[in-house]
């Protein structure tokens, strides 16, 4: 069965990290963008991740913040891989290696998939998350995604719900999913009954798509 990754992101406190990984998540996101409504001091980010299990990918984002900073963040806090979802530069990226990073692209009308190619990572995130949390636009279709997969392991992230992931996934058919606003109370603080609802609502889908008849 092909298991499709799922990452938290934006958790800024201890018990919410720690029982996501309980449920089943796969990776946790901290903003470490001084101004995001979750950003999280790097000091109480590595509190956290000293307790949570090794298997578990810890991902710091990063929004256009200068490469010397998120080197130094990513070794204090103890980060496995970092998101960048600004302007950066494919040169700026690949300077972060031998450290694992993925580029984030917001998907609105406009957006040329062909972006994809300037970024040598294997990962790279679709975020189709609407402006200010309402929707101004039509929604991204999912379906657009299959086609991406030539570039590398797509992520497909953005106002996603327990109630939208599954239809998500049956169309984009992505490497994993990245949920923030969808499992929250508030900005940072996380719903964990929505979170363990979105979890189960991922492995259901993942179950159809390996059943016969969903092909």
């Amino acid at each position: 069965m092909k298991r499709v990754t799922i990452k938290l992101c934006g958790v800024t406190e201890e018990s919410d990290a720690l029982e996501a990984a309980h449920l089943g998540v796969d990776a946790i996101g901290f903003h470490f963008t001084e101004g995001s409504p979750r950003y999280i001091d790097p000091e109480v980010a590595r509190r956290i991740v000293e307790r949570l299990p090794v298997f578990q990918a810890k991902v710091g984002v990063f929004t256009d913040v200068p490469i010397i900073r998120i080197l130094e963040v990513a070794r204090r806090v103890g980060l496995t891989a970092v998101q960048l979802g600004g302007r950066e530069a494919p040169s700026l990226c690949q300077a972060l290696s031998p450290l694992s990073w993925y580029k984030s692209f917001r998907v609105r009308s406009g957006f040329d998939p062909e972006s994809l190619s300037q970024y040598p990572c294997t990962t790279f995130l679709l975020d189709a998350s609407s402006e200010g949390g309402a929707a101004t636009e039509a929604a991204f279709d999912w379906r657009k995604a299959r086609t991406l997969g030539l570039y590398g392991r797509i992520l497909i992230g953005g106002d996603l719900d327990p109630t939208t992931v599954a239809l998500a996934i049956e169309q984009a058919r992505p490497y994993g999913v990245d949920v923030v606003t969808g499992v929250e109370v508030v900005p940072g603080k996380k719903d964990m009954d929505r979170v363990e609802r979105f979890v189960e609502a991922v492995r259901r889908a993942e179950r159809r798509m390996e059943a016969p008849s969903a092909y």
